[in-house]
């Protein structure tokens, strides 16, 4: 029998604003591993960096609101895709659950077993093609169980350390014109939605 998952919204209490959204079918256990990954850097995903960065902290500052619910992850991923294109034109830090373990991924890092037999297109599928965790991954990666596979980077987003390989990657994530990476690719960078984008 398949979970029942919950699609879930981090809201700038403030000004309501939508900056994350996102899925799980342990509410408890996932709330508490954000708080978790805002208080160890080496656990911090890019939510994490943008909420310690803004001074922001979870039920204080930050509602969590459980807006849907589905079962099985499948549905639950494409659920969490459509809330993620619902909120995208407000928010400043979400991935799109379709999206977020391929090439175009925000995060994305490939990586290789040590003997260069198996390779994983990102964190994430390696945990999925391995049966850890993402947080057992990085600490494979840590030890050299796994190696990390470059990629060039060609811009960065200071306050939440998001790389992107290309500017179709950049203007779909943060949902911009060419006249925006026009303007980065002239200045070396530009503040969007509050964030500084740099290129590399």
């Amino acid at each position: 029998m398949e979970n029942r998952y919950y699609i879930y919204l981090f809201k700038i209490k403030k000004t309501g604003k939508i900056i994350y959204v996102g899925s799980t079918w342990r509410i408890g256990n996932r709330i508490n591993s954000h708080r978790r990954s805002m208080r160890e850097k080496d656990r911090a995903q890019p939510i994490h960096k943008y909420l310690n960065a803004n001074h922001l902290q979870l039920f204080k500052d930050v509602e969590i609101d459980i807006v849907d619910t589905v079962i099985g992850k499948e549905a639950a991923m494409k659920l969490e895709s459509e809330y993620y294109h619902k909120y995208k034109l407000s928010s400043v830090n979400m991935w799109d659950a379709n999206k977020r373990s391929k090439d175009n991924s925000p995060v994305r890092q490939p990586l290789m077993t040590k003997d260069h037999k198996r390779y994983f297109d990102s964190q994430r599928d390696a945990a999925e093609k391995l049966g850890v965790s993402r947080y057992s991954v990085n600490k494979m990666t840590k030890s050299g169980e796994l190696v990390k596979v470059s990629v060039k980077n060609k811009y960065t987003n200071i306050i939440t350390g998001e790389n992107y390989i290309s500017a179709y990657q950049l203007m779909q994530d943060l949902n911009i014109d060419v006249k925006f990476i026009n303007e980065l690719n002239e200045k070396g960078s530009i503040v969007i939605n509050g964030m500084t984008i740099r290129k590399v």
